[in-house]
């Protein structure tokens, strides 16, 4: 009995030395395969996380390019177009894909917007439209950094809101309705600082989006009357939503609509709903969502979701929802405006859709004319000090024999061929007036931004080279006048810089200073394209400046047939004339 179970429990103990073995076997094997799937897993993830860094870094990279600064410097759009595709076709084409316009989305779209919309791939004028968005959303933080949000943020919004309208429409000066002006776009508006009514809605809109502040066109069922209250000659409005309220604005006029108990030569606070709710021609008007062609495309979804923070912009408009999850337009006005306008009525504004389309078909001779007028940003022509010796000197001849008389005679060619090579001689063009009016319009308020226009402005005045050369041994200098091709560059250049120094001066609130910068503009250049809305400007001025009477007396001087504001003019007249009236004598 005792040799059984002794033998039994030999069993048992072999039995489980064996069960151990295998255990320990399955357990090392199951940790080297829990081992090698970590390790496959972290490789992985090392993978995607470096292929995502890979994408962030090529976004980017073309982003950089498409920079204001960067792209006004590119003779070749369609490399920074390819740069965005490339990044796309790598990193982003599967998202585009995914997406596809609602219908709700497209019944608000032209046939041309929605066929722009659905493209996968970007093209030149969405790359237009991302600089454009660039320059206005730096506008912004530049112009919401000057008013801070106190204790009152809702306020303070509204005052930011009324600044940066004010301020647009003091940068985009109106062209005579006679004009026959080249179709631009925005940007050009903004660069050169002239534009239509319309320039300086698109502005303001696209601006406020960048805010992400919704707004509305406003175009009255019927004429303007040629006299009455504001409302009633007011020709269309900006209708701004902030919240559960509406603030309407005058583009043309150039002043936010007044409250009935707002006497003030400038309004302060924006009338609301209220003030046009009764009348007939505004209950009956065209309701119009500014929005560009490519804000409806997935493609802008897709880039503006993949952008670092720093360069974040507002590039899709979600118009009635079902494309994407973010809250339509469509649905965040429908609770301020659905009483007096039905939200089933709204249209896309068609302004943007149809500058765009003008400025890609221009002909030859507007291209001209395009050309001459952006010409003057090349400014200033810039080259290095000249040795007319040694650039007419032939290194490959030895000059000690040669005749005197063929010394002069290889000069003489040297000089000729010289003289075709204006570039040698006359300078590059250094483009800085470019690279400043960008900077300027984008929301350069500093102090830095009025000295290099007035740098520009020195060195455009140049009108003549100077050239150092020996005549028998002995040093001389010449002076050579500039061709007059330069010369007429430089010349509109030089009362642009004036004119951008007072606009500057003014953004930064030194208006005493901008006062008579606006002056020595008007005496030095009588016959600038920007003399009218300078007196504007200057009598805005004055009005801040506390001097009504001098604004008044101002405005007298702009109130002419041949101003395109004249209408802001007398209405502006109007209002200080009673302020002036008012206003008690001097002892």
């Amino acid at each position: 009995m005792t040799a059984w179970k002794t033998g039994t429990t030999a069993v048992r103990c072999v039995q489980g030395m064996l069960l151990a073995l295998l255990v320990s076997g399955c357990s090392r094997s199951g940790d080297r395969a829990a081992e090698e799937s970590a390790k496959a897993a972290a490789a992985a993830a090392a993978a995607e996380a470096e292929a995502k860094d890979e994408c962030r870094d090529r976004l980017n990279a073309a982003v950089r390019r498409v920079s204001p600064e960067s792209l006004g410097l590119q003779t070749r759009r369609d490399s920074v177009v390819n740069a965005l595709n490339s990044w796309l076709a790598s990193c982003g084409e599967a998202d585009v894909k995914a997406l596809s316009i609602s219908d709700a989305n497209a019944a608000l779209l032209s046939e041309t917007s929605l066929r722009t919309s659905r493209a996968v791939r970007f093209s030149e004028n969405d790359v237009l439209y991302i600089r454009d968005s660039m320059l206005l959303k730096g506008l912004t933080e530049s112009i919401w950094k000057q008013i801070p949000a106190g204790s009152d943020p809702a306020n303070a919004e509204v005052r930011r809101i009324t600044a940066l309208f004010r301020h647009l429409i003091r940068n985009v000066a109106l062209t005579a309705a006679g004009e026959n002006r080249v179709p631009v776009g925005l940007y050009e508006a903004m660069l050169t600082g002239r534009g239509s009514v319309e320039d300086r809605i698109w502005a303001f809109t696209e601006a406020l989006r960048q805010r992400q502040i919704d707004s509305l066109v406003l175009q009255p069922g019927t004429p303007a009357a040629a006299s009455g209250s504001f409302v009633e000659t007011a020709e269309q409005l900006v209708a701004v939503i902030v919240g559960s309220e509406v603030l309407l604005f005058d583009p043309l006029r150039g002043v936010p609509v007044p409250r009935a108990d707002d006497t003030a030569a400038l309004p302060g606070q924006p009338a609301g709903l209220s003030e046009i709710s009764g009348v007939e021609r505004w209950k009956s008007a065209a309701v119009f969502v500014p929005s560009h062609p490519s804000a409806a495309a997935p493609r802008m979804l897709v880039l503006q979701q993949r952008l670092d923070a720093a360069d974040a912009l507002v590039l899709y408009e979600e118009l009635a929802g079902g494309t994407s999850e973010i809250r339509p337009f469509v649905e965040r006005v429908a609770g301020v405006i659905g009483g007096i306008w039905p939200v089933q009525g709204l249209r896309v504004w068609p302004v943007p859709e149809q500058r765009i389309a003008a400025a890609a078909t221009l002909d030859e001779a507007q291209r001209q004319t395009l050309t001459q007028m952006l010409r003057p940003f090349d400014s200033p022509f810039e080259r290095e000090s000249i040795d007319l010796d040694k650039m007419l000197t032939d290194p490959n001849v030895d000059e000690s024999k040669l005749t005197k008389e063929q010394l002069q005679q290889m000069k003489a060619e040297a000089a000729a061929k010289l003289l075709e090579k204006s570039d040698a001689l006359f300078g590059k063009p250094s483009r800085r007036l470019l690279q400043a009016r960008i900077s300027q319009i984008g929301g350069n308020f500093e102090l830095s931004m009025i000295q290099e226009l007035q740098q520009i402005r020195v060195a455009c005045l140049q009108e003549v080279v100077e050239l150092s050369f020996s005549i028998d041994g002995k040093e001389a200098v010449g002076r050579l006048p500039l061709p007059e091709s330069i010369l007429s560059v430089q010349r509109s250049a030089v009362g642009d810089t004036l004119y951008w120094t007072a606009l500057s001066q003014f953004s930064r609130g030194e208006y005493g200073t901008a006062v008579q910068t606006l002056r020595n503009h008007r005496r030095q250049y009588p016959e600038d394209r920007n003399l009218l809305a300078g007196l504007m400007n200057e009598a805005e001025c004055l009005v801040e400046f506390g001097d009504p009477a001098g604004a008044a007396a101002v405005l007298v001087e702009a109130d002419t047939e041949q101003n395109p504001e004249r209408l802001r003019v007398q209405w502006l007249r109007s209002r200080l004339s009673t302020i002036v009236a008012e206003a008690p004598a001097a002892p």
